[in-house]
């Protein structure tokens, strides 16, 4: 993979935005093109997302405590997510299990609809990260919690992401899923199939196409459904036909909030490579959820509000919003 600095001298920023384009975005007039070009935009009105989060599962969320500063809890996101009628939210954790606190989540819910506090019950649900490397054991012990929809293949300390960093990684340090030979590892499979069994998803964590491609052709044959984590995002990005290839395997896109709304970890990003993305995929194969929780990020339903708005005022129906805001997570988490 080529660094950064060679990628400049190429006239790109990262791995498909081009130095045109960023002049672009932040030219004095893009505001008005903006809005010449989507009018969309002019439609929308104060509440336009109400009705559209009714029902809305947010999947992929990362709350305090955690190993790196987060700006909600747990129960501050599911009161957010249960006044806002939608009908479900999951947790990420890097590193550890988030099953068991989903479900004391779940129980204070309960609770306060019960008495009156809250109007409109939202499921709360969790899982377990695998940073910490592929043991079908973990998976095994965490299968047997309740409120466990997801897990998480490594992100920080994949050996994929490593390499697409160009960092030259080593296999002591990271988590290698796939072999040089192409082959997906024993212990990958196993957990694959766990889930598969289990009837819960496998996101496919932070790791290069050179792996993904495998993993999505053996998640295919043993019948686990899986998500591509933020494949937007520069951490780990993906081309549009790489997405279509995995779709066409089986694999939901994540098409998330982050990286469609820049912030202050990831200022310079093309909103439109969203749409884009959704109008190349399809709506049918990709899913929604807000990967916020990051203390420069808005708040995670907030997040969840301005990404209905864009995605409609960019011209997505809202019925195609509602597919993977709502359909295709349930789906995914196996709700439906």
């Amino acid at each position: 993979m080529c660094d950064e600095h060679q990628l400049y001298a190429q006239g790109m920023v990262g791995r498909t935005l081009t130095v045109e384009r960023v002049r672009e975005l932040n030219s004095r007039s893009y505001f008005y093109e903006m809005l010449k070009d989507n009018p969309q935009l002019r439609e929308i009105r104060p509440g336009v997302e109400d009705d559209v989060l009714v029902g809305a599962i947010d999947h992929h969320i990362h709350a305090y405590p955690d190993f790196v500063p987060r700006s909600q809890d747990m129960l501050q996101i599911a009161v957010e997510a249960s006044k806002a009628r939608m009908r479900a939210i999951a947790f990420k954790d890097h590193w550890n299990i988030t099953a068991n606190a989903a479900y004391l989540v779940q129980r204070q819910i309960d609770e306060m609809v019960a008495d009156g506090r809250l109007e409109h019950r939202v499921e709360v649900y969790g899982g377990l990260g695998l940073n910490l490397g592929i043991n079908p054991e973990a998976v095994r012990v965490g299968l047997q919690y309740p409120n466990f929809k997801c897990i998480w293949f490594p992100t920080f300390k994949s050996f994929g992401w490593a390499r697409f960093a160009g960092l030259d990684p080593s296999e002591d340090e990271y988590v290698r899923l796939v072999d040089p030979d192409g082959t997906v590892r024993p212990e990958v499979r196993e957990v694959m199939q766990l889930a598969a069994d289990a009837n819960v998803a496998v996101a496919l964590g932070h790791t290069d196409f050179e792996e993904l491609l495998p993993l999505a052709t053996l998640a295919r044959e043993v019948g686990v459904r899986t998500v591509l984590d933020h494949p937007l995002l520069e951490l780990n990005k993906l081309l549009i036909d790489e997405m279509e290839q995995l779709a066409a395997l089986g694999t939901y896109v994540g098409t998330y909030c982050q990286p469609m709304i820049p912030s202050l970890y990831q200022p310079v990003q093309d909103p439109m490579e969203t749409v884009e993305t959704i109008k190349r995929v399809g709506p049918d194969r990709c899913v929604a959820g807000s990967d916020f929780g990051q203390v420069l990020h808005l708040d995670a339903i907030d997040g969840m509000r301005v990404f209905v708005r864009a995605l409609l005022g960019f011209g997505i129906p809202a019925a195609d919003v509602r597919t993977i805001l709502c359909d295709n997570p349930a789906k995914l988490l196996g709700l439906d």
